[in-house]
Order: structure tokens, then C-alpha cells, then sequence
């Protein structure tokens, strides 16, 4: 009987050594998983950032285009 029990004793502990190695790895997976998802957050902001950029110059421009057409609409009265 003892040999039995000492026998199922390091079985039952080699299956949660194995069932914490499994989770952990799992852990490890999920680690990995998020900082995937964070680095490509980034890079979304980063692209955000330089189209934001890009549409200000332009909005600039085009108001600068504005204001000059505004201008030359302008009647001119000469004393």
C-alpha cells in the first residue's frame, strides 16, 4: 500500500507541476499577445499623428488660398 500511494503522490504532484508550467506558459502567450496589441496602438497613433499633421499643412493652404481669392475680390476704391 505504500509503495501504492507514494506511487499516485508523484503523479497527482507531476500533473500540477505540469497543470503550473501550462498556465504559466498560457501566461506567457497572453503576455505576448498584449503587447502585440499594444505596439500596433502605437503604430496606429503614429500614422494618426502624421495624418493629422499632413491635414493642418493643407487646411492651412487652402486658407491662405481663400483669404488671397477674398482679396482680390474686393472692390478697390481709389481717391
Amino acid at each position: 500500500m505504500g509503495v501504492t500511494s507514494g506511487l499516485t503522490g508523484m503523479i497527482t504532484g507531476g500533473a500540477s507541476s505540469l497543470t503550473q508550467l501550462s498556465s504559466a506558459m498560457g501566461g506567457a502567450d497572453f503576455m505576448m499577445e498584449m503587447q502585440g496589441v499594444q505596439r500596433e496602438m502605437q503604430k496606429n497613433q503614429v500614422e494618426k499623428a502624421k495624418l493629422d499633421a499632413e491635414n493642418q499643412h493643407i487646411n492651412a493652404i487652402a486658407d491662405s488660398a481663400a483669404q488671397a481669392g477674398s482679396a482680390a475680390a474686393q472692390v478697390k476704391i481709389s481717391y
